[in-house]
């Protein structure tokens, strides 16, 4: 097994080199074609020659190298039509009709990955609580997730917990009869620096930083990989979800805070400020709510708890979301008024995402994002209220909210480190 050398640092600060395992040492078009089947796939190899520029010659040779290693298989022949959408790029979006090229020939094989070939671990730390869930190549769910509650927040019983999450989900995976873990992720809010050392935290509260993936590494005996929860969600949209396809596209998740990710080429953006919160004090509205920093109509005003705090002082008591969701199934006016105002400053917050990050597609997530499929109309208004009339239309999608993906999702991105060609290559 060969390792991708990543940068990382210390609790004390210095720096130090880690590695994280990668399946395969090749060249980087046979890592790309390889993740390129991962997300694609089923493909046949001339769609493949077409998408990376290449002789189909030099795809055979590649595709074949990934099949005697293990990494893909080809599972039956391609529908012709299905050959014809993707080699010419006349995908069907799922409204307009597509309408393939005639084309003479045999149909192709298709090429996918080998699903059952590795597993993965993924945990996410939310609140109080944390959920593991193990996975196949595909980041497709391997038995059922474990759910565990956080009563101590120092490192060590953090570090306890996790670790009987791990034996659970290993578990699952030998009663399934698949391969051992190649890798562990674990994501939450905050901020881990090269991916192993977590230096801001705030429901964790630890005053220092600490080496988590170490830690689990020690205990476990897997290789451990510590992400950011949003820039993890991002990744795993792009690479297993709504984002599959896309060069550019943006994710923002409101629920307990407000959270945005930029992704390009199926990989977030990295920042030295992600983590702290990038647009939740945004201005989405001047007369809004005072969030808990004193800024008048910020992003926050989104957020779960400001939605509880606005529904209480207009009802003229203690209200709790699930009243407010409960009125609005009633219709109650009150319920339905403030919704809409939610849903415009939604709306004036995509537009300045839209405006300054120019992506191709806009994906609304978090818990009470379903909520906002109530309000489309609204959400429109407030991004054509700061939109050129004659720009594009936003292109916006809510995607359901569920928490076993934002378990999958630091596996998601275990499993890309996996696939990516190592350094020097």
């Amino acid at each position: 097994m060969n390792t991708s050398v990543d940068q990382s640092l210390n609790p004390d600060g210095t720096g130090t080199h880690r590695p994280f395992p990668t399946w395969f040492n090749a060249s980087t078009f046979t890592h790309r074609i390889a993740i390129d089947v991962l997300k694609h796939g089923p493909i046949s190899r001339v769609a493949l020659a077409r998408r990376f520029n290449l002789t189909q010659g030099a795809v055979s040779r590649i595709t074949n190298d990934l099949t005697h290693r293990g990494v893909i298989e080809a599972k039956g022949l391609l529908p012709a039509t299905k050959v014809d959408r993707r080699e010419t790029g006349e995908e069907s979006d799922g409204v307009t009709p597509s309408r393939p090229r005639p084309r003479a020939g045999r149909p192709q094989e298709a090429l996918v990955i080998r699903h059952d070939a590795r597993t993965f671990i993924g945990i996410n730390l939310h609140g109080g609580t944390a959920l593991a869930i193990a996975v196949d190549l595909a980041c497709r769910p391997v038995g059922k997730p474990h759910r565990e509650e956080i009563h101590h927040r120092e490192p060590g019983p953090v570090t306890a917990v996790l670790t009987r999450l791990v034996r659970s989900c290993m578990a699952e995976i030998g009663k399934a009869g698949l391969p051992e873990p190649s890798g562990l992720g674990i994501s939450l809010g905050g901020r881990a620096v090269g991916n192993r050392v977590i230096t801001y935290a705030p429901f964790l509260q630890w005053s220092e930083h600490v080496d988590l993936a170490s830690s689990m590494e020690e205990a476990c005996g897997l290789p451990c990989l510590v992400f950011n929860d949003l820039d993890a969600l991002a990744l795993y949209e792009g690479w297993f979800g709504a984002g599959i396809g896309l060069d550019r596209f943006v994710l923002v998740t409101i629920g307990s805070g407000v959270g945005y990710s930029l992704t390009e080429h199926g990989m977030p953006v990295s920042s030295p400020d992600e983590g702290y919160g990038l647009i939740g004090h945004q201005l989405v509205d001047p007369d809004g709510p005072t969030c808990y920093l004193g800024h008048r109509g910020c992003a926050q005003c989104l957020t779960t708890g400001s939605l509880v705090e606005q529904y209480s002082r207009r009802i003229g008591r203690a209200a709790t979301i699930d009243q407010f969701i409960c009125d609005l199934d009633q219709d109650m006016p009150q319920a339905n008024t403030l919704l809409n105002l939610t849903g415009f400053r939604l709306g004036v917050l995509v537009a300045a995402v839209a405006n300054v990050a120019v992506p191709e597609k806009i994906l609304i997530g978090g818990e009470t994002s379903y909520l906002m499929k109530r309000c489309g109309e609204s959400i429109r208004k407030g991004i054509d209220s700061y939109r050129h009339s004659q720009m594009a239309e936003v292109r916006l999608q809510i995607i359901d909210d569920d928490w076993n993906q934002w378990a999958q999702a630091p596996a998601a991105r275990a499993i890309a480190a996996y696939l990516m060609a190592p350094a020097g290559v």
